[in-house]
């Protein structure tokens, strides 16, 4: 018997047409036959058009399956992609975890810096309150007294009134202005009282009362303005002369002088 492969001789060819033309031709195909063929083909009719089976006609899961090997370049492309889909993914979830780390990073020193805002605000809030109370407890300015007076309770001027004019003191000639208000306007040496506060003035003159401290006060303007002389006690042969001004007693010029004999 001659392989499948191998093609017919001449005489076996005669034969088969020989056997066919015996037969009588075609048979008909039964009813049942082709009403089973013809559902078969209907229904892988529908099966391609709603794409559950592969173009081949048999699902890849069918033991029938057409199973194509890979050679072994294809293997290493597949290989590579998966390695590569594999470092793509890590990346992503490297990034996606160094960004939650780094907002909830961001949200914890947002955190910590109220806190200490929070802090600090709490130690500030008796530091102030305490330095307003210390400025509410704290006396107003004192005004600034005689270099003489410091210490001493306050003691109003007695007015002596006198018929001689106001007489002026002038800053370019202060010292000699001073020496003749001495020796015109204080009394001798043996009868001076400096214990007490008189101001000798005329009895026009206007000055706001201050503490001047005690000695002879002699009434004068000063600068276009009223003001006080106040000569101290003297000391060995010196004696302290002041200008003081009105209503505050603040000390404009003071300079000391030879007490007078």
């Amino acid at each position: 018997m001659n392989d499948a492969h191998e093609p017919l001789t001449p005489a076996e060819e005669d034969a088969v047409r020989r056997a066919l033309a015996d037969a009588g031709g075609p048979v008909p195909m039964p009813a049942e036959v082709a009403a089973r063929i013809d559902g078969v083909i209907a229904g892988l009719a529908a099966e391609r058009g709603s794409g559950t089976r592969p173009l081949g006609g048999v699902h890849e899961s069918h033991p029938e399956a057409v199973v194509v090997p890979l050679d072994e370049a294809a293997r290493r492309r597949r290989s590579r992609v998966r390695m590569l889909l594999g470092a793509a993914a890590a990346v992503a979830v490297v990034a996606l975890g160094v960004g939650i780390v780094s907002d909830q990073q961001g949200q914890d020193d947002l955190t910590a810096a109220s806190e200490a805002a929070k802090d600090d605000s709490a130690r500030g809030a008796p530091s102030d309150s305490a330095g307003t109370s210390a400025l509410k407890d704290a006396p107003e300015a004192a005004e600034v007294p005689s270099a003489v007076d410091q210490g001493r309770p306050f003691v109003e001027a007695q007015r002596v009134p006198t018929d001689q004019p106001l007489r002026e003191v002038r800053i370019a000639h202060l010292r000699e202005d001073l020496v003749a208000l001495q020796h015109v306007e204080l009394p001798r040496p043996s009868s001076a009282d400096y214990s007490g506060t008189t101001l000798t003035a005329p009895a026009d003159f206007m000055c706001d009362p201050a503490d001047f401290g005690a000695g002879h006060l002699v009434g004068v303007e000063y600068d276009g303005k009223p003001a006080v002389v106040a000569f101290r006690s003297p000391v060995g042969s010196t004696q302290v002369a002041e200008v003081l001004a009105c209503g505050t007693g603040d000390v404009l010029h003071s300079t000391s002088l030879a007490a007078t004999g």
